[in-house]
C-alpha cells in the first residue's frame, strides 16, 4: 500500500498533518502519492522549500489588522478596535486567542503556523533520504537546514505558548494518540533543542554564514543565535524560578559562541539604519538573519503620514499605527548616559528632571525642549515633534514633523479607530523612510527587511547571564560594547551609578528595551520572561503639545489607555480550546488551569 501525504487543515492534528499545495501541488482529489515527490526534483526540493514557507516575513503581518507584537507591550500603542486593542481589555481565553488574522482559516495565528511549519521540516527530514533524484549533497544540505528550521518553529511556540512536546516524526492521518501528549519542562525541551542544533552544528555539514546569494537559508550562524537564544529563556525568573546558577552559565557560553563566530561583526552607528532598510543580496556584518522578503508595506501601515506635506501632493497613509509611548522614549538615555526623568507617581503623567538630564538641557517646561542631546538611536527610532523627517521622493524640501495640537501630524485624541495621527504623539522610525512617497504615487525607497538576529542580541544576552551570575565586571564589559557603538559613555561613567547587581541589572534590561524597540518579539518576550507584566503593562502615556500664542510649545503628559494584559494570564499564552480538548495530557500554563 502506498504511503501517501495528506492535507489537513482541522485543529492540531491539521496543524501536524499539514502539507505545503504549492510545493506538492496536490492532484484533483486533494491527495499526492509519496512516490510522485521522490522522482520529481521539484517536488523532492518542495519538501525543504515547503518547511521555509511558515518563516513569517512581515513584522505587522501576524496580527489583525496589522498590528505588529511590538503593539501588544508597552513599547508602541495602536489605535483601533483590532486585535491589540482587544488585547489591552484582557479578552485573552482559551476561546479567543486574540492575535489572530479573520478572513485566514482557522483564523488562529501563531499556534497553527509554527506547529505547521513542524510539521513541514518533519515531512523533509523523513522523505528527503527516500528521494531518488537528487544529489547527496544536497540530501544532506537539506535535512541539516530541515533540523534547524523545526528549531526555529520550536523557539517561537516557547515564547508564546511555554514549553510543548517534541515532535520528530510526521504523524500519520490514522494517528489517535493526542491524549498521550505531555508538556515537558522548559528545561527539558530547551536541552532537545540545544542538542538538536549542536548535532547540527558538530556535523559540518552547513557553512558559518551562507554567501548572499543563499542568505535566506539557514547556517550554523542561526544554529547558534537559536539555542543562546532558547538558553536565555530558560534560564529567566519565569522558567527558572529556583534560580539554577548552571542554567545562566549555559546561557553566557550559548551567547559567547556566537559572539565568538568570525563572519559577524557590529556595524558603525553611522550604519546603523543599514540593519533595517537596503537590499537583501547585500550582506550586513551584524546580520544573522532576517526576513527576504521585503517588508516596506510597513511604512503606509506603520508610519509617518506624508501626505500633508506642503510643497506636492502625496497620498495620505493608511494608519500611523504602532505609535511609540512616552515609556519608551523616557527610556532613551541623554548623551551623558543619565535617564531623563523618575516619575513621581503611578500614572507617570507627573516627573522629576534627572540633574544629569537637567545638565544637558532636558526640561519640559514651556518652551523647553525634552528632545535635545539624546541617545543617537532615539533619532532613529522616534519620530518627534519638530523632526525632520528627511525629503520625499522626487522633491526638494523636508518633510518637518508637527505633532502639536493643530499641526500637520498633530496630537489625535480619539483612540478607538485607525487614525493617520499618532495618539501618543509620536510615530516609528526605524524601518520606516521617506522614501517610500512621491508625488503621484512615486517611491524611491530601498526594501525593507524583518531582521530576525543581530549580533548585538548576544552581547546584551551575555551581560545580563553574567549580572545574574554575579560576575558585574563581565557584565559591564559586554553591556560597554553596545553602549559604546552607540556613542553612548560607559556604564560605570553614567550619572548616579551604582555598582550594584540590581543597579546593572535594571541597566541592562532598559539597554535591551532601547537596542531592539520596535523590532519584533523582544519587549513582548522580556516583560514575560522577568514577570514584570504587572509593573510595566497597567497603561501607557504619551505627550501631548499644545503651542500658544508666543510660539512655546506646551507639554502635557498625559494617560492613553488603561491595559488590562498584566496578570499572570498573559505570561504564557494557553493553548487554544479545541486542541486542548483533544490533547488532556497537556496541561495548560499554571494561570490558566
Amino acid at each position: 500500500m502506498r504511503q501517501i501525504i495528506y492535507i489537513f487543515i482541522i485543529g492540531l492534528a491539521g496543524v501536524f498533518q499539514y502539507g505545503c499545495e504549492e510545493a506538492l501541488e496536490k492532484t484533483p482529489d486533494g491527495q499526492t502519492t509519496i512516490d510522485k515527490v521522490l522522482n520529481n526534483y521539484g517536488r523532492s526540493k518542495g519538501l525543504i522549500d515547503a518547511a521555509y514557507g511558515e518563516v513569517y516575513q512581515g513584522r505587522d503581518q501576524i496580527a489583525f489588522v496589522f498590528n505588529p507584537i511590538e503593539t501588544l507591550t508597552d513599547n508602541a500603542f495602536w489605535a483601533a478596535t483590532y486585535n491589540a486593542y482587544e488585547w489591552h481589555n484582557g479578552t485573552l481565553s482559551l476561546s479567543n486567542p486574540v492575535v489572530n488574522w479573520p478572513w485566514n482559516s482557522p483564523s488562529e495565528q501563531l499556534w497553527p503556523d509554527f506547529w505547521r511549519g513542524i510539521r513541514l521540516a518533519n515531512n523533509a527530514i523523513k522523505y528527503l533520504p527516500q528521494s531518488t533524484v537528487i544529489t547527496e549533497q544536497e540530501r544532506t544540505t537539506w535535512i541539516a537546514e530541515a533540523r534547524v528550521l523545526r528549531c526555529w518553529y520550536y523557539m517561537n511556540l516557547l515564547e508564546f505558548y511555554g514549553p510543548v512536546p517534541w515532535i520528530e516524526e510526521p504523524f500519520e492521518p490514522t494517528f489517535m494518540g493526542w491524549n498521550e501528549l505531555t508538556r515537558p519542562t522548559y528545561d527539558e525541551i530547551a536541552s532537545k533543542i540545544e542538542q538538536e542544533l549542536l548535532d547540527v552544528i558538530n556535523s559540518g555539514i552547513l557553512p558559518d554564514r551562507q554567501p548572499s546569494q543563499e542568505a535566506r537559508r539557514v547556517d550554523n550562524g542561526i544554529a547558534y543565535a537559536i539555542r543562546a537564544r532558547i538558553l536565555l529563556y530558560n534560564a529567566s525568573p519565569l522558567n527558572n524560578p529556583g534560580n539554577d546558577r548552571e542554567k545562566w552559565q549555559r546561557a553566557a557560553d550559548a551567547a559567547q559562541d556566537v559572539i565568538d563566530l568570525p563572519s559577524y561583526s557590529l556595524v558603525p552607528m553611522s550604519e546603523y539604519k543599514r540593519l533595517f532598510i537596503g537590499a537583501f543580496a547585500t550582506p550586513v556584518t551584524e546580520i544573522i538573519w532576517r526576513a527576504w522578503a521585503d517588508n516596506s508595506h510597513i511604512n503606509n501601515s506603520n508610519g509617518v503620514n506624508v501626505g500633508s506635506y506642503p510643497h506636492a501632493s502625496i497620498n495620505n497613509i493608511w494608519n500611523c499605527g504602532e505609535s511609540p509611548t512616552q515609556e519608551l522614549v523616557d527610556a532613551f538615555e541623554m548623551s551623558n548616559g543619565a535617564l531623563p526623568v523618575t516619575y513621581d507617581d503611578d500614572t507617570h503623567t507627573s516627573v522629576t528632571v534627572t540633574p544629569g538630564a537637567a545638565e544637558m538641557g532636558y526640561s519640559e517646561a514651556p518652551g523647553g525642549d525634552p528632545y535635545a542631546n539624546r541617545d543617537a538611536r532615539f533619532y532613529i527610532n522616534i519620530v518627534h515633534n519638530l523632526t525632520n523627517y528627511g525629503v520625499p521622493y522626487n522633491c526638494t524640501e523636508p518633510y518637518i514633523i508637527e505633532t502639536f495640537v493643530g499641526g500637520r501630524n498633530g496630537f489625535n485624541d480619539i483612540i478607538s479607530q485607525e487614525t493617520q495621527r499618532s495618539c501618543t504623539g509620536y510615530y516609528s522610525r526605524k524601518d520606516k523612510q521617506v522614501k517610500y512617497w512621491g508625488p503621484g504615487g512615486s517611491q524611491g525607497h530601498e526594501p525593507t527587511h524583518w531582521v530576525f538576529f543581530r549580533l548585538a542580541e548576544f552581547y546584551l544576552q551575555k551581560a545580563e547571564a553574567l549580572c545574574e551570575l554575579g560576575n558585574l565586571d563581565g557584565a559591564m564589559a559586554a553591556l560597554n560594547v553596545i553602549r559604546e557603538r552607540a556613542l553612548q559613555p560607559r556604564i560605570q561613567d553614567v550619572p548616579g551609578f551604582v555598582s550594584s547587581q540590581e543597579f546593572i541589572r535594571e541597566r541592562i534590561r532598559n539597554e535591551r528595551r532601547v537596542e531592539y524597540c520596535l523590532e519584533g518579539q523582544y519587549r513582548f518576550v522580556d516583560q514575560r520572561r522577568w514577570k514584570i507584566l504587572n509593573e510595566t503593562n497597567r497603561f501607557v502615556t504619551g505627550m501631548r503639545i499644545t503651542k500658544d500664542g508666543e510660539g512655546k510649545f506646551h507639554y502635557e503628559r498625559k494617560k492613553i489607555r488603561d491595559y488590562q494584559s498584566y496578570t499572570d494570564k498573559y505570561l504564557v499564552m494557553p493553548i487554544p480550546l479545541e486542541d486542548a480538548k483533544k490533547m488532556t495530557g497537556m496541561l495548560q500554563p499554571e494561570a490558566w488551569r
